[in-house]
């Protein structure tokens, strides 16, 4: 989150401005701290990271921010834990408490279809809804921004903003071929370097690495159904790569935005410190980055892995236009006049 001065320095949006919220959704190790990254360097644009775990992770255990340091000592995060803590009653472990009852897996559904059904009988809920609509005015009021971005990737965090009556809520739903998505959180190689220090990247098995990629993907397809199509954009992380300026700057038009996409030639961006409540190591990332393809996996995972991985994704691969046999995923038209004929609802 870059911190923005707003007109006059009161800290205050105009009273008529509706803070605009893009939720980013879509499984782990899929490009989406590098989407939110670009996107966060906008003038205007705030970059939360992982705006679920402020109370668990950022208050509570004290993780450091973007900055490096823990939010109640971040110039950015303190301030708005401070206005949080003025304008509501709940504390950390009472939202942690009720966000994870909204996580269990026999909820998810319940949680993503309030965001267009009213459930008052829901204490959770209709707490943790309250105390977030708190919190991205505090945001707003402290950064200036007109839009927040959440990096947060499950459908059913989306379905929480989605469900606030004072923002207007966007959805980017992004994927990637499960086989790389599975490989990457495989590697036990893989690693971050930030300054002087190194952050190994967490692992996970083959299984659950699917499972948790079919079930955010099932989630974000309940989710669609409740969110406004002229609000929901699909987008492949293999897309994104291949034309990384004109995918931000197609982003930025469907937010309503009209600032420029902040790169230095058509795949090449700076990235500069944001105050990232949380995400993976990549959110401490600053300088100049190639945005590239990380295909690795094509040559290293093994074919008997590869086609277990067809064979246990194959619907959702057919509607994500990616092959089922063990071939090169073929790439959606990213021009504007082919996207004239699509909706950005639709894979």
């Amino acid at each position: 989150m870059v911190a923005h001065t707003p007109a006059g320095g009161t800290g205050k949006l105009p009273a008529m401005s509706r803070t605009k919220v893009l939720s980013i959704v879509g499984p782990g190790r899929s490009g989406t701290t590098l989407l939110a990254g670009v996107l966060g360097e906008v003038d205007g644009v705030c970059n939360v990271g992982e705006l679920r775990w402020l109370w668990h992770r950022g208050i509570l255990q004290r993780r450091p921010c973007g900055c490096g340091r823990p939010p109640d000592e971040c110039p950015v995060w303190s301030q708005v834990i401070a206005k949080l803590a003025m304008g509501s009653t709940e504390t950390p472990a009472g939202v942690v408490a009720a966000q994870d009852e909204l996580a269990a897996r026999r909820h998810r559904l319940r949680v993503i279809r309030g965001a267009t059904r009213a459930d008052p009988d829901w204490s959770a809920l209709q707490r943790v809804r309250a105390v977030t609509g708190q919190l991205i005015r505090a945001i707003t009021d402290v950064t200036g921004a007109r839009v927040i971005v959440d990096s947060s990737k499950r459908a059913q965090d989306a379905a929480v903003l989605a469900g606030l009556d004072e923002v207007d809520h966007y959805v980017v739903h992004i994927v990637r071929d499960p086989a790389a998505v599975a490989f990457s959180w495989q590697r036990r190689d893989k690693t971050v370097q930030v300054g002087d220090q190194v952050h190994t990247m967490t692992t996970r098995r083959l299984l659950p690495s699917l499972q948790r990629w079919s079930e955010n993907a099932l989630s974000a397809e309940v989710l669609r159904r409740c969110v406004p199509s002229e609000r929901w954009m699909f987008l492949r992380y293999e897309d994104f790569v291949a034309a990384p300026r004109p995918t931000v700057s197609r982003l930025l038009a469907f937010l309503g935005e009209e600032e420029n996409a902040p790169f230095v030639d058509e795949d090449s961006v700076v990235l500069g410190l944001q105050h990232t409540v949380a995400g993976n190591p990549n959110r401490f990332r600053v300088g100049r980055i190639r945005i590239t393809l990380d295909d690795e996996w094509r040559s290293r995972m093994p074919r008997r892995r590869r086609l277990l991985v067809r064979a246990l994704t194959w619907p959702l691969l057919l509607r994500y236009r990616y092959p089922v046999g063990d071939a090169t995923a073929r790439s959606r038209p990213t021009d504007p006049s082919a996207r004239e004929r699509q909706s950005p609802a639709e894979p």
